[in-house]
């Protein structure tokens, strides 16, 4: 008898670039254990992300399974304008202006790349420059022209540095011109997930989807919460979005260091109340992007991430322009693995709390369904669920009970097959719309053999509706020996 195929339950993204474009480097970082590909908007043509789209789906198809796609839009980045020789040293203490006019910088004034931030910042509030390297206070406003503020800490100030507003809630759109052209674009290709940069509330997420939905797209949104703004209106951006990446990089300019671990903590369990998928971003295994090892430090984050119930944990820059990208994919799979056998102990003896999803949030019935699934596996000893799906929620809803064995997602859908790659514990694989119980069995039990969950004599649960084909009737559950 072979072996059982442990699945990796915590899931990889990996972002696209130029150290991991090429097809010989995408397939090698398939086999590694990249579950979702990220195409990152805001570096690269579109040509390119084009190609890499196309070479990912060829290779799936070679494969007999397809990693998720997922698009990263760039967003509204404000920048510092122009600063003339390159760079001038603010000093604590002094006083400068931010004009609504684009000027040349200089130790006295700036401008960036949003003029209109002058009409929402207010006097006592924060601006952070070069990823917070610089840190201002608004001590006058000189409307409609300009803001005066108070160095408190100082540094070089150079050209198109970033700006942050931790305090302001900015008028602005989470989608600028190019993000809509990009939307539309991504609406007619076969991409499976868009992840919307700068939201601060659900209406940001709510104008992503029209777009999509015009163009005939049905992929999933994700929002990207990187500003204190997105905090204060979680529920609302859960209830419109798909799921949520908490990204750490932005996070932690916009509010202080020590409060970013315990945001994630938070986001993560918010998700998994809502029922919605969780990634958590940023430098995980940073240092990798130029040494062959992380620090101990990295293996304990992305281990913690694990423990804290993430769907999903995200590699950036170390896959995208990093000198070892196979090698980072397969650290930080190692550690995937080694904490996610550990965090099923701990399920095993009641020591680790599962946050389940709320009823008003995924429907009573559903969740009863799998409620009863979770029963079943803790007492029949399966080795696999299988669920009949057509949307993909059943699916979803499974994945959130953090179940100790596989899940199996079937599905007449492509898309939602490709969108099961970045659920927790779960795979998604093509299927026809079966007409009969003995059909369900039969092609549940062949496709657990094909993945090597189960053996012969050996049991799984099979999740399917009545009637049979219908989105959202799951309720017939039967204990099957293959």
């Amino acid at each position: 008898m072979a072996k059982a195929a442990a699945l990796i339950k915590t899931k990889i993204v990996a972002t696209i670039g130029p150290a991991s474009r090429d097809r010989r480097m995408l397939e090698r970082l398939m086999a590694a254990g990249v579950d979702v590909f990220r195409l990152n908007f805001s570096h690269g043509a579109r040509a390119e992300h084009e190609q890499a789209l196309r070479t990912i789906r060829a290779l799936a198809g070679r494969r007999g399974d397809g990693p998720a796609v997922m698009a990263d839009l760039c967003g509204p980045k404000i920048r510092v304008g122009q600063i003339a020789g390159g760079g001038v040293l603010l000093v604590e203490g002094a006083e400068v202006t931010i004009q609504r006019r684009t000027v040349v910088g200089t130790v006295k004034r700036f401008s960036t790349t949003l003029a209109e931030l002058i009409d929402d910042v207010r006097k006592g509030q924060r601006i952070r420059l070069d990823d917070g390297k610089i840190e201002l206070e608004v001590i006058r406003r000189r409307l409609p022209q300009a803001i005066v503020c108070r160095v408190l800490t100082g540094g070089i100030l150079s050209s198109s540095k970033g700006v942050n507003l931790p305090q302001t809630a900015l008028k602005l759109s989470a989608l600028t011109e190019k993000d809509r052209a990009d939307a539309r674009w991504l609406a007619k290709q076969d991409i499976d997930y868009v992840a919307l940069s700068f939201v601060q509330r659900a209406a940001d997420v709510e104008a992503l989807r029209k777009i999509l939905r015009a163009g005939g797209s049905d992929a999933h949104i994700i929002a990207k919460i990187e500003k204190p703004q997105a905090l204060k209106n979680i529920d609302g951006i859960l209830a419109a979005a798909d799921g949520i990446m908490v990204a750490r990089g932005d996070l932690g300019v916009e509010m202080s260091l020590p409060e970013v671990p315990l945001a994630q903590k938070r986001l993560v369990r918010l998700a998994a109340a809502a029922g919605k998928v969780c990634i958590v971003a940023t430098q995980m295994l940073e240092t990798m992007t130029e040494s062959a090892s992380p620090t101990r430090a990295e293996v304990s984050d992305v281990a913690n991430a694990v423990l804290d119930g993430a769907d999903a944990v995200m590699l950036s820059g170390e896959t995208a322009i990093g000198k070892y990208p196979e090698k980072t994919v397969r650290m930080m799979d190692s550690i995937l693995r080694e904490t996610g056998q550990y965090h099923d102990e701990l399920r095993r003896e009641g020591t680790v709390r599962i946050v389940l999803p709320e009823a008003s949030a995924v429907g009573e019935d559903l969740l009863a369904v799998a409620r009863a699934v979770a029963a079943l596996v803790d007492d029949e000893r399966v080795k696999a669920v299988a669920a009949f799906t057509i949307s993909g929620e059943t699916a979803r809803v499974l994945s959130r009970m953090r179940l100790p064995v596989p899940i199996l997602a079937l599905t007449p859908s492509r898309r939602v097959a490709q969108q099961m790659s970045l659920l927790y514990g779960t795979v998604g694989r093509e299927a026809p719309i079966c007409t009969h119980t003995r059909e369900i069995l039969a092609v549940a039990a062949d496709q657990a053999r094909r993945l090597r969950w189960a053996s012969k004599g050996e049991k799984i649960v099979v999740a399917s509706g009545r009637p049979l084909g219908v989105s959202g009737t799951i309720n017939t559950l039967v204990v099957h020996t293959v």
